[in-house]
């Protein structure tokens, strides 16, 4: 694969009412989920079904989709919160993917330049999200386009993962 791949794919705002938009999503989440880095198990038949209708609920989501001759090839999926601090909106990258037959010829950082575009259109002061410490690849692509690890002065600030299944 060369860069000149990155030429011919296309970034779009996904249109969760379009039923191939729905389809695209669908299928790269699966994949996303497949992935060895994601636990390489497939996407639930229920998130399968439930995924979209939820998201089209969400009133502060934002999904794009990379297509390359007509074909899925990336996705992101990001939700707009807000500083308190800083009382501005945010935008966090909830999920982000590139099919692996596509990867490392730019389909990433075309995401993630559509996603800081949309948070510069609507006045974000930051974009966060998460990444796996083993994630070589995607930290070294998010480094490149500016993301910073969360320091406080020169340490490192312990951060923990929570939740509370319901």
């Amino acid at each position: 694969m060369t860069a000149d791949l990155a030429t011919k794919v296309t970034i779009v705002d996904a249109d969760l009412s379009r039923a191939e938009h729905q389809h695209a999503l669908v299928t790269m989440l699966d994949a996303f989920m497949r992935d060895p880095m994601e636990g390489g198990q497939p996407l639930s038949e229920q998130s399968k079904r439930d995924l979209v209708p939820g998201l089209r609920a969400h009133p502060a989501c934002y999904v794009l989709i990379a297509w390359r001759d007509g074909s899925p090839v990336g996705f992101s999926i990001c939700f707009l919160g807000f500083s308190t601090f800083n009382a501005r909106p945010l935008i966090n990258i909830h999920d982000i993917f590139v099919d692996s037959a596509v990867r490392g010829v730019g389909i990433g950082r075309m995401l993630l330049e559509r996603i800081e575009a949309k948070a510069h259109e609507l006045n974000c002061c930051r974009i966060t999200l998460e990444v796996r410490e083993d994630n070589r690849v995607a930290r070294g692509l998010y480094r490149k386009v500016g993301f910073e690890e969360v320091v406080d002065g020169a340490e490192r600030v312990p951060v923990e993962f929570w939740h509370k299944p319901l």
